[in-house]
Order: structure tokens, then C-alpha cells, then sequence
């Protein structure tokens, strides 16, 4: 038999062989369930895959090993000193500022700058000689000062009243600041520039006690105190005195016609009769030109403060009828 012969006889003797044994097979797997195939279906998928995940965990593994890690070196952050100096030069703080960073001037304290050179100056912190915003350098910079005196040239012109209604009158005062800044410019010596200016504080101060009321409250002679706005110190101190309800002789608050007459029926009875006195008040009350008498002159005096004081929009005082800085210095 030829070689050619022999092979399709082994090739059809394996094909027979291998029909046999599925139709077997086949027949012993007649009796599953379609649960059965699904289990063995998952069964199947799952090993396949834990197949794959090991194949896959050991071929990062044998990567992961023959791989290089690189590591980083951490980069230095470059910083600047910034130097803060006092009005005289001298070392005030420092503080550090990473490159790029905004310098914090609101954080530095200049108030151990300020400081009282007498009783009525101040000195303290005005500015800074340079500003740079950023830090790209180190840098020195230093303070700059301002200087303020206060001071009055003239005292108020009221110092005498009549009447206890209304308020202390601080009109005539003068009261002043002077102030000197330092620029960050600077002279040909070196020195900063310094800019002056003068303000008149005159009607801002203020009075105390304020209210003629609590001032004559004790007595009939007061000392008042006159501060600048927001001052915990006097600038200065005046005495003012009040003649109280001078012309007033029945004393119901009105100056008027009744006053008048009442002087001359006082003035009428003194010039009657000798045994006549006059009560300790009504000779203060009655005397309004202040000559140590009471007569038919006072009398006429209340009539015409009387006349003014009906038409007269502003409060009336006696300064308006008589000059009592020549009456009082006589």
C-alpha cells in the first residue's frame, strides 16, 4: 500500500473516532438545566478572567520592577529683607518678604514713634520716605514725621453776663495748629524737606462747662475751660462773672416797664423819707449803670433795654445799652 494510502486511512480512523466521543459526551449532558449552563458559563468567565487579571498583575509586576522612580528636588524660595528705621535712623522692625510678595505696611507699628515734645506739641508718624510695593530687593526705608503745636493768641471777648439763660460765648478767640511734614524730598545737605502750614482752629473749640447754667451754678463767678475738638487737655482757661437778672427787679424774667416803674417808686421813697432802706437786692437789681445809686436814670435805662429787646431779633444784653468796660474800669 502506497504512503499516500496508508495517511487517509489513519486521517479517517481519527474522525470516526473523535464523532464517538461527542455523541457521548452529548449524551451524558442531556439531563442539565439552562441554570446549569449559565453557572458553568460564569464559572468559565470568571476563571477566564482571573486568568487575564493575574496574566495582567504579573506583567505590571514585571514592569513595575524593571521600572525607574524620579524624584524632584525641592525648590528654595528666595527672600528679601526689608528694613524699617525711626525718624532718626535707628532700626524701628524688620520682616521678611518672599520674592514677588506685597509689602505689608499696615502691619508695621509706628506708634512708639509718637511723643509729646512739650505741653502743647505732638510729634508722630507722617509717612514712609519710599514705598515700593514689592519685594525684589532688599530694602531700607524710613520714617518720615510730622510736628503739630497748638497755641491761642487771643481769649474770648465776652467775660461778663446778665442772665444765666443760654451759653458760654467764645466769639473773638483766636486759637491755632502749626504743622511741619516731612517730605520724602530732600535738600542739598541731605536733609528732608519740611512743608509748613497753619490752621485756624478757632471755631472748633469748645467750652466747658458749656451752658451758662452749670457754670453760675454755685455762685455768681465762673472759670471756664475751652478745648480743641476732641482734646482731652485745655488750651487755655478764662474767668467770666454774671451780674444776674440786673434790671429784673421783680425778678419774673422779663425786663420791662414794670421794672422801670418799680426803680421809681424805690428812687421816690429813698428821696422821701431818710428811714427809707432799700433791700441788698433791689440795689443790685436796680442799679443798671452800676453808679451806686438807684434814681430816675436806671429807671430810664430798663425802659429803653425794654424798647430795644421788643424788636430786636437776637437775645438782648446789657453790653447792647452800656459800655460796662468803661463803667467797671472807672
Amino acid at each position: 500500500m502506497h504512503l499516500k494510502n496508508i495517511l487517509a486511512a489513519i486521517f479517517s480512523a481519527v474522525i470516526v473516532i473523535g464523532a464517538g466521543i461527542a455523541v457521548n459526551e452529548a449524551s451524558s449532558h442531556s439531563n442539565y438545566k439552562l441554570g446549569d449552563y449559565v453557572s458553568a458559563a460564569t464559572e468559565a468567565s470568571t476563571s477566564s478572567s482571573s486568568s487575564s487579571i493575574s496574566s495582567t498583575s504579573n506583567s505590571l509586576t514585571t514592569v513595575s520592577s524593571t521600572s525607574t522612580i524620579e524624584t524632584t528636588e525641592p525648590t528654595t524660595v528666595k527672600k528679601y529683607t526689608i528694613t524699617f528705621l525711626d525718624f532718626e535712623g535707628k532700626v524701628l522692625t524688620t520682616c521678611e518678604v518672599e520674592e514677588g510678595g506685597n509689602i505689608d505696611y499696615a502691619s508695621i507699628d509706628t506708634s512708639p514713634l509718637h511723643e509729646y515734645l512739650d505741653t502743647n506739641t505732638e510729634k508722630g508718624f507722617s509717612s514712609w520716605n519710599i514705598m515700593p510695593l514689592k519685594a525684589d530687593k532688599d530694602y531700607t526705608i524710613q520714617a518720615l514725621s510730622k510736628v503739630a503745636t497748638i497755641y491761642y493768641k487771643k481769649k474770648p471777648d465776652k467775660k461778663r453776663y446778665f442772665s444765666t439763660k443760654g451759653k458760654v460765648n467764645l466769639d473773638g478767640m483766636q486759637a491755632f495748629i502749626d504743622i511741619s511734614i516731612q517730605t520724602p524730598q530732600k535738600n542739598k545737605d541731605g536733609t528732608y524737606i519740611v512743608e509748613e502750614q497753619t490752621i485756624d482752629i478757632s471755631s472748633s473749640c469748645v467750652a466747658k462747662p458749656a451752658a451758662l447754667s452749670a457754670a453760675f451754678a454755685q455762685n455768681d463767678k465762673a472759670t471756664i475751660s475751652v478745648y480743641p475738638i476732641g482734646a482731652k487737655k485745655a488750651l487755655f482757661s478764662f474767668d467770666i462773672i454774671c451780674y444776674r437778672n440786673l434790671g429784673d427787679i421783680n425778678e419774673d424774667g422779663n425786663i420791662d416797664s414794670v421794672d422801670a416803674s418799680m426803680v421809681l417808686t424805690i428812687y421816690a421813697n429813698l428821696a422821701a423819707s431818710k428811714s427809707y432802706k432799700a433791700t441788698e437786692q433791689m440795689k443790685k437789681l436796680s442799679d443798671v449803670n452800676m453808679d451806686n445809686k438807684i434814681d430816675a436814670l436806671d429807671a430810664s435805662y430798663i425802659l429803653k433795654y425794654y424798647a430795644i429787646s421788643s424788636t430786636a431779633k437776637n437775645v438782648m444784653d446789657w453790653d447792647n445799652i452800656l459800655d460796662y468796660d468803661k463803667i467797671l474800669n472807672k
